[in-house]
């Protein structure tokens, strides 16, 4: 195999030690031949080919399904994720191709003190599922999905993407209420809660998780396979429930409650330029309808910069109910010269239509807030102001109407706190050069200073990290997220960024 020089070790965190010591259990791979390693001498390189997986000098766990090593022609492609201002270097991405892959993945870092991450969709906004010198163990190829209508459940790899998801479901017409992208993985979204239009009348994603399987770790370097239901291990059914990804361990597969769905009815309204100046009024008057409407309604605000000049509202009402929808959105389509659009059509077709095209893979900064209150004047202006100066022209807002089934449930009912809101907000801007990265987060960071006075918390699926108080996230359910942590995880084997600390 032709040599290959993987200059990223040289400028690691990790001491040069740790990774010899960690590819030394992988020699005897073809895939490690002609590897050569910035900052090691010949004879270190040599070491590489000293054992063997499995052998006693070096340990008795070895790695297992689809590895990918920097000298790989997939790397590049294999180390990305869809945020792509995070470029890292891992020593090595396993595509488990089954629980036994991920079970002697985990065991093998911890027997080696090597770092890791799990990933499943790569949409991790802050970089968080890969590192630099450790492993991530990746279930993507691990997609399988299993429906039992008799007993209105389905059971799902964690390696399947929403729309994968969805689109299986849909077509037996049934659902689960989930984001609206297709690429995203359902691992992600679930256990970070999962909001979308059909929260407000099935609630989340989470809310109808009732089983996971999960590998943990197990013992001073092992790791074991349990399944999490309401009468087993419950607790940490309770913090996978919105207590966010790569947490406590590495979930396998998931079993959700599905809900029947046939016809929905949809509206898209959209105001080009010469309406932006309307952008304060409408986001106003939007949010006084939606987060009151009736519970079968779930419904989007949408805003671009005023170098973009669009602005766009959409939804969708369980059932045809075309004109009593549209009377409860007059208000709205009242202002400005909207066009707008109603229809009726089958679930799927709905989700397909909003979910279309996906976002390419792009360097992009996100933050996001719940609003328990409706904005007043001043924090419209400030939404106003931001959206008119964005230094991006993609610049945007996103906003989803919240309440009803979702805010029915308890806040401590399930790890995902954020429950009484009025209605959720996230923004983002994308760059395209270098020259315009500054300008983009910093219009990000401090528009989230400036709503401050006027909002309350963050989403763990689009998070910051500027944010230093998890409680930010998960209220006062922290604490017992922390007695779970403890429970499972006592060693802090997952950690990253924002992962919940032991105390």
């Amino acid at each position: 195999m032709k040599s290959t020089r993987f200059d990223a070790f040289a400028k690691a965190p990790t001491s040069r030690r740790k990774v010899l010591q960690a590819l030394a259990a992988l020699a005897g791979t073809s895939c490690l031949e002609g590897l050569q390693i910035a900052g090691l001498d010949d004879r270190a390189m040599a070491a590489l080919h000293d054992g063997g997986p499995g052998d006693p000098a070096t340990g008795g766990a070895k790695l297992t399904g689809r590895l990918v090593f920097p000298n790989s022609p997939e790397y590049d492609s294999a180390r990305l994720g869809w945020a792509r201002q995070f470029s890292k270097f891992p020593i090595v991405i396993v595509f488990c191709q089954n629980v036994q892959d991920v079970v002697n993945a985990l065991s093998w870092c911890r027997e080696h003190h090597v770092a890791l991450r799990a990933r499943s969709g790569r949409h991790c906004l802050e970089g968080w599922s890969s590192l630099d010198d450790g492993v991530v163990i990746d279930v993507s190829d691990m997609n399988q999905i299993h429906v039992d209508t008799s007993a209105e459940v389905a059971t799902v790899q964690t390696g399947v993407t929403q729309g994968a998801v969805v689109t299986a479901l849909g077509k037996i017409g049934y659902a689960i209420p989930s984001g609206g992208e297709k690429t995203p993985g359902i691992g992600g979204v679930t256990l970070g809660g999962g909001i979308g239009m059909l929260a407000r009348s099935m609630g989340l994603a989470s809310d109808n998780l009732v089983g996971v399987e999960m590998v943990i770790p197990s013992g001073k370097q092992g790791a074991e396979v349990i399944q999490i239901d309401e009468n087993n291990h419950a607790d940490l059914l309770w913090a996978c429930r919105g207590g966010g990804g790569g947490n406590f361990g590495i979930a396998t597969s998931f079993t959700f409650k599905i809900r029947p769905i046939s016809t929905v009815t949809i509206y898209e309204a959209t105001w080009g330029s010469a309406d932006w100046q309307h952008v304060s009024e409408l986001l106003s008057v939007w949010q006084s309808l939606t987060p009151s409407a009736d519970d079968q309604l779930g419904s989007v605000f949408n805003a671009n910069s005023q170098k973009d000049g669009t602005i766009t509202s959409s939804g969708l009402f369980i059932g045809s109910q075309e004109t009593p929808l549209r009377q409860l959105l007059q208000p709205l389509f009242g202002i400005g010269t909207p066009k707008v659009t109603i229809q009726t059509m089958p679930y799927l077709d709905a989700w397909l239509h909003f979910a279309a095209p996906p976002d390419p893979p792009r360097p992009d900064k996100f933050s996001s807030v719940w609003v328990y209150d409706a904005f007043p004047p001043e924090a419209l202006e400030t939404v106003h102001r931001f959206l008119a100066n964005a230094p991006i022209s993609q610049a945007n807002i996103w906003c989803l109407s919240w309440g009803g089934e979702v805010s029915r449930i308890p806040t401590d009912a399930t790890a995902f706190y954020h429950r009484d809101a009025q209605f959720y907000m996230e923004w983002d801007s994308p760059w395209t050069n270098d020259t315009e990265e500054g300008p983009a987060t910093a219009w990000v960071e401090q528009f989230r200073e400036a709503l401050q006075p006027y909002v309350n918390g963050s989403y763990i699926n689009v998070p910051d990290r500027s944010i230093t108080d998890l409680r930010v996230y998960y209220g006062d359910n922290l604490a017992r997220l922390q007695e779970v942590k403890r429970m499972y995880d006592p060693e802090n084997v997952f950690h990253f960024e924002q992962s919940i600390p032991l105390t």
